[in-house]
């Protein structure tokens, strides 16, 4: 699929299909990664999808691999796996990407990968094989304010769709200074959280959580900012824990600002959690074990 490339991608396409007939060469007739996306898929022949990057790397065995697993697992209706991070860029963004696929290839059972779906995308989006089906039943990529392979993956998800990730990098994900995700708004923190409220609710009702009072964990400029954009999607945070002494006992947003230490497992709650700070989570998750607080059922991480 070219996606009305200027450098020779087309004529390199062409060349290759007439050397294997195998390869079938198309130019999206729009702009875009949603619009290539859907073209592509609609003109597919198979009934697994595998979505690469033109500048990414597979591993010979991927395709096998991910096909035998799906082959053998039918319950399964997508199959990722890990990546390693590729980068001749040297800045903060580019570390901030090393460490995300550093967390990312933790995440690799259904489980997993059902507790993380809020904290960032669990899946590497060229890294993953999934049934033509599911695009038939719950719909293909949509263009809107958000990335549209994370709003793809809460969609399957909160349709009970099954996914899983293979314990293999199979997948050299480059990561360069023109990546359209470093660059376009629809990649950026606020679309995220956006997309994270948009399903956020469904998921809480599905657990049987909606009923819980539901908290928040921060009250600093961004989590406050976050639980607007909960707010305006039906999710309304009525307590918020935070340490600062400066903030307990105050209101932010008629919520009512409490130390940390009166968390108990024993409060009717669900506890959303605002903290980006990746060094920050082991502490938190260290401290709401010593609490008996179990994940998924007492708290959930959204950044």
């Amino acid at each position: 699929m070219d996606d009305n490339s200027s450098d020779g991608t087309y004529d390199l396409l062409l060349s290759a299909s007439g050397q294997d007939k195998r390869i079938r060469t198309y130019r999206s007739p729009a702009k875009g990664i949603v619009d290539a996306l859907n073209f592509g898929i609609g003109r597919s022949r198979t009934r697994f999808i595998a979505r690469m990057d033109a500048d990414d790397r597979m591993l010979a065995s991927r395709l096998r691999k991910q096909f035998d697993y799906l082959s053998a697992h039918p319950e399964t209706d997508l199959v990722a796996s890990q990546v390693l991070h590729k980068s001749d860029e040297d800045d903060l963004s580019s570390f901030g990407f090393s460490h995300y696929v550093e967390w990312s290839n933790q995440i690799l059972t259904e489980k997993d990968i059902d507790l993380a779906q809020f904290e960032e995308s669990p899946l590497v989006h060229p890294s993953v094989m999934y049934k033509k089906d599911l695009l038939a039943t719950y719909g293909g990529y949509r263009d809107g304010p958000f990335p549209e392979d994370y709003e793809l993956w809460l969609r399957f998800l909160s349709k009970g769709a099954k996914f899983h990730k293979l314990n293999d990098i199979l997948l050299e994900w480059v990561d360069s200074g023109g990546r359209v995700s470093r660059n376009q708004p629809q990649y950026s923190q606020e679309a995220f959280q956006y997309t994270k409220a948009l399903y956020l609710k469904s998921w809480l009702i599905e657990k049987g959580l909606d009923g819980k009072t539901i908290c928040a964990w921060g009250a600093g400029e961004i989590a406050t900012k976050h639980a607007k954009i909960l707010s305006q999607n039906n999710i309304r945070i009525k307590k918020i824990y935070d340490i600062d002494p400066l903030k307990i006992g105050k209101t932010v947003d008629m919520a009512n600002v409490c130390n940390i230490e009166v968390i108990s497992s024993r409060n009717h709650e669900f506890l959303l959690i605002h903290s980006g700070a990746r060094s920050i989570k082991p502490k938190i998750r260290s401290f709401l074990n010593k609490k008996k607080l179990i994940a998924g059922e007492h708290y959930l991480f959204l950044a």
